[in-house]
């Protein structure tokens, strides 16, 4: 069975969060420096990458409310606004890749996912699978989509991510992981402890002390985190969420060694 890693680096992680517009360069090359270390240990391994929208998407998205549709021209241009911000952040971050040598290319979602009431209605997942076949690295992020009654709305990476980790374990039959790289350890207990695992069983204990956010995220923070990757674990999908300032971290979560942070899954 072909495997295949989805990894999301957080926008708290690459970019400062409460400075608008402010990117962490030098942790995405570093994170780069250790994605371009596994892809030579491991040749074979298919990877998609999706980054967060961090302190560019996150602040047109609270200014416009482009989460909740578009009515008017101030909500269209914000939305063409919002759409902006996100491409240049992932553009910095492609080029992080390309500098390092990775092959990789941006798809925005954008031109592939379609809401209806801010739910998924159809997504055509083709120019991911078509670029894993050529050889390159799919790099998708969090943005805005049209949407059948409001409109349009936001899509985001966490929400997209666990879309496709979906399609590839069900339609394509790929053994299927999925890491979120964050700027924290892990989820939290009240008492700021990571919790190891999350799983069916014990997250009604845990759900009331999971942390929101400290600065601005239209989409929900760590508990829509969760609950999406909880979703998907019954899949057989292992879902990490992982502190990315580490060095090594990652590259561990993808090799299932054992890694600082919290592990989602079924049991």
């Amino acid at each position: 069975m072909l495997e295949l890693v989805l990894i999301k680096l957080g926008g708290s992680l690459i970019t400062d969060k409460n400075q608008p517009y402010t990117a962490r360069l030098e942790t995405m090359q570093k994170l780069v420096e250790e994605i371009s270390l596994l892809s030579k240990q491991n040749p074979s391994l298919k990877l998609i990458f999706g980054n967060g929208a961090g302190s560019f998407g996150h602040q047109s998205a609270h200014k416009y409310n482009t989460i909740n549709g578009i009515f008017c021209d101030a909500d269209k241009l914000g939305f063409c606004l919002v759409h902006q911000d996100v491409l240049d952040l992932n553009i910095l971050l492609a080029k992080c890749f390309l500098q390092a040598g990775l092959p990789v290319v941006s798809l925005p979602p954008l031109t592939m996912a379609v809401t209806q009431d801010k739910k998924l209605l159809k997504a055509d997942f083709s120019i991911i699978e078509n670029s894993l076949q050529a050889g390159l690295i799919p790099l998708v992020f969090g943005d805005v989509v049209l949407d059948k009654i409001i409109g349009g709305t936001i899509l985001s990476t966490d929400t997209l991510l666990a879309e496709l980790a979906k399609y590839f374990h069900i339609q394509r039959n790929y053994q299927v992981k999925l890491i979120n790289v964050g700027n924290y350890p892990g989820v939290y207990d009240q008492n700021m402890q990571v919790i190891p695992h999350i799983t069916p069983a014990n997250y009604s204990q845990i759900k009331a002390v999971i942390g929101k956010s400290d600065s601005i995220d239209v989409t929900g923070g760590m508990t829509q985190k969760v609950e999406e990757f909880l979703a998907i674990s019954g899949l057989g999908i292992d879902c990490w969420i992982i502190d990315g300032n580490i060095s090594g971290n990652l590259i561990k979560a993808v090799l299932g060694q054992p890694t600082l942070g919290t592990l989602i899954r079924a049991f």
